[in-house]
This record gives structure tokens, C-alpha cells and sequence, in this order.
């Protein structure tokens, strides 16, 4: 979500994109988008094909989609280097009719194009894979296949236990979600404590490249944006002006690191959408 809509609807239930912060965190647009090419559909027939694997997640957290994502991504491209990953950026309709940002993974699998959701497991877009593949138009078919493919798994399992975050959080539900936040990150972390008001908040920081810098907050979902500031503290208090909170201090808390790399897969999600 980029800056403008961020600043309308302060919560949303997944990912967010975070832009034009202060301190030298310039916006950017993770999923570039090519050049158009052409989006050769398969027949039906395709989705009888091998379905990748979807690595279902043990454990969730509140607005946690792009967690997940970025988990499976790591997992996945570490099991098949042959393939490609990257995270794509879609509007998810709900229940009640709304539409939330919602982040899920786009992959390759046996030359086609298919997506990973973090309830709904994985489903084929019925289109070839194609490294120059106009991606505002994957993200309308991935939109369509999503909804279809969360109709199929609760007709056929029910509904899955998906974890709808409150408009508010107690100190301990926030930590939480936070400290289980930086076990589902696939690659090293740190709980920063931003002071805002009489409340001390908890915030999970990460930077999945040099250049990328990531928030978690259990209430908005995750930031990202690229950033040359190696203040970490500065950087998440920017952050958490932008949303919405009032820090007069921060500290750093407890880091927790991860065997898992995630440096490789985002760039390897650069390299597949600038390609």
C-alpha cells in the first residue's frame, strides 16, 4: 500500500507498503512492473499438472501474510534454485465484501505460473510462466484464481482458522505476536520498544537486503522500503510515526537469528520482476 492509501486506512489486515519516510527511507516499488508481454493461457487441463508444494505454516500471526510469504519464498527457491519466486501484492475480498491488501507468494513450477496463499495453499494462474510477464494483469488473474481457490478449500475442509487481527491489543497480546513474528522470519531480527504515550509498543525489525528495510506491527501488518539509514532505532520510530503512533523514544530489544537467508530471495524477486 503505498503512502496516500496508508494515510486513509491506517489498519489493514495484511501487508503494507510504506514510502516517503523521513531519514533517507525513500519509497519503493517492490514488485516492478515490465514491460507488457504475452499472457498465453492454458486450458484447464493444466491444473492437473504437479502442484508445487505449499509448506503449510504452524504457527500465524495477526496480519502475517507477508511473513509467510517471504517464509515460503526462502524454503521454496532454496528446494527448487530452478524456479522462480517473488512476492506479489493483490486486494483479497472478505467475507463481509471489503478487499484488504493481502500479500501472497507468485512462483514457477514446471513452466507455469502458480501462487501460494498463507491459508489457502497453493493454486495454478493457468497461464505459462514468463520471466517478462506483465504483472498488474497477473495480479487481476491471481485475484479471481485466489477467490476461486478459497471457495474450493471451504467447500471441500471448511474454513480455515484465519486469525482476523482486533482493532486493539493488549501488552501481552502485542508481544505476542511480535516475538512470534521474529520465529516466522526467515532470516535475523530484532524487537524494538517505541515509547508512544503511557504505552511502550513492541515492533519487529528486520532487513531483508542491504538496502530494504521491514517492520512488523501485529496491528498494520509489514512495512517495507528502501533505505540507506543504518540506524536501525531511527529508522523504526520513523516508522512508527508513519503509523500513526506518537514515539518519544525507542529501544532496542531482544534480536533473534535464523539458518534461514531471505537476502537471496529478494533478490532473486528483483531480478524476476526486472527482467
Amino acid at each position: 500500500m503505498h503512502l496516500e492509501s496508508l494515510l486513509r486506512n491506517r489498519r489493514t489486515n495484511h501487508g503494507t507498503w510504506l514510502g516517503s519516510l523521513v531519514l533517507g527511507i525513500a519509497l519503493i516499488a517492490t514488485l516492478a512492473v515490465p514491460a507488457a508481454s504475452a499472457f498465453e493461457s492454458l486450458p484447464n487441463g493444466s491444473a492437473t499438472f504437479s502442484a508445487p508444494p505449499s509448506y503449510p505454516d504452524v504457527v500465524h500471526v495477526f496480519n502475517g501474510c507477508h511473513l509467510s510469504t517471504l517464509r515460503y519464498l526462502s524454503r521454496f527457491l532454496s528446494e527448487f534454485p530452478q524456479e522462480h519466486g517473488q512476492t506479489l501484492t493483490i486486494s483479497m475480498m472478505e467475507a463481509d465484501g471489503t478487499k484488504t491488501i493481502h500479500t501472497i507468494a507468485l512462483i514457477s513450477w514446471l513452466g507455469q505460473s502458480w501462487c501460494r496463499d498463507e491459508y489457502f495453499g497453493v493454486f495454478c494462474l493457468n497461464c505459462r510462466f514468463d520471466p517478462q510477464a506483465d504483472l498488474r494483469r497477473l495480479v487481476g488473474v491471481a485475484e479471481i484464481k485466489l477467490h476461486e481457490q478459497a471457495a474450493k478449500v471451504i467447500g471441500t475442509t471448511g474454513m480455515p482458522l484465519r486469525r482476523s487481527a482486533p482493532t486493539q491489543m493488549s501488552a501481552e497480546q502485542r508481544i505476542s505476536e511480535v516475538t512470534a513474528a521474529t520465529r516466522i522470519i526467515p532470516g535475523s531480527s530484532t524487537i524494538f520498544w517505541v515509547q508512544s504515550g503511557q504505552c511502550e509498543l513492541p515492533l519487529a525489525f528486520f532487513r531483508p537486503t542491504a538496502q530494504l528495510i521491514a517492520v512488523y506491527d501485529p496491528l498494520h501488518g509489514t512495512c517495507t522500503a528502501k533505505c540507506s539509514n543504518c540506524d536501525d532505532s531511527a529508522v523504526v520510530r520513523s516508522v512508527a510515526e508513519r503509523l500513526g503512533y506518537r514515539p518519544v523514544g525507542v529501544r532496542k530489544g531482544r534480536s533473534s537469528a535464523s539458518s534461514a537467508q531471505i537476502a537471496s530471495v529478494i533478490d532473486a524477486s528483483h531480478a524476476y520482476a526486472a527482467q
